[in-house]
């Protein structure tokens, strides 16, 4: 009778794991780190839309302005706006904001996964697929916008149409793919671990 030893050391152990395991806690961090300062720059700026009382940001048909300057006329300060269009900007801000959020919590996620030698997972694979839609939604986030605040009379950034969504919108597309692509990875290295 002959038996066979695995004298191969365990992935998980690998150089290859441990280089990725050491640079994954510093990424955790990071985007742990950004999720909760976008968290803040949202809040900052629902408190801006509804309570500040200066002229030193303004909006306008050609977006935001950080001024300190008198602004131009046909900027208009936050103390201004009418009610009603504070409770239409609202959740547009909101709305902008969350794939952002999402995106940061999943990559805070993924390398939290990946500090602990979880590479191939379907877990990483979801992350990263959730990752790829928040892409895709933020590229789409402001025509969509756009369309609800002018079909509503409240539209005041006239220029929300820029390249970068366009970039973003195919770049979201790619990591959803990559996404395909870590599953099925991952849908391997089951069946190689299940054939004996």
């Amino acid at each position: 009778m002959a038996s066979v030893i695995d004298l191969a050391p365990p992935p998980a152990q690998s150089p290859s794991y441990r280089s990725i395991r050491r640079a994954s806690r510093g990424f955790e961090l990071l985007f742990a780190g950004l999720f909760v300062g976008f968290i803040a720059l949202m809040a900052l700026s629902l408190w801006v839309l509804w309570f500040y009382q200066g002229t030193l940001i303004v909006v306008g048909p050609r977006g935001g302005l950080i001024t300190t300057a008198p602004p131009p006329a046909d900027f208009i300060p936050f103390r201004n706006w009418p009610l009603d269009e504070k409770l239409a900007y609202t959740p547009d801000v909101i709305f902008r904001a969350a794939p952002t959020l999402g995106l940061f919590w999943c990559l805070r996620g993924l390398f939290r996964a990946y500090g602990q030698g979880q590479v191939f997972t379907a877990r990483n694979a979801g992350l990263i697929k959730i990752m790829g839609v928040c892409l895709i939604v933020d590229a789409a986030a402001p025509f969509l916008c756009h369309l609800v605040l002018s079909a509503t009379g409240y539209e005041i950034d006239k220029q929300w149409a820029h390249m970068a969504a366009v970039q973003e919108l195919v770049l979201g597309a790619v990591v959803f793919v990559i996404a395909l692509v870590m599953q099925a990875g991952h849908e391997i290295e089951q069946d190689r671990e299940g054939f004996v």
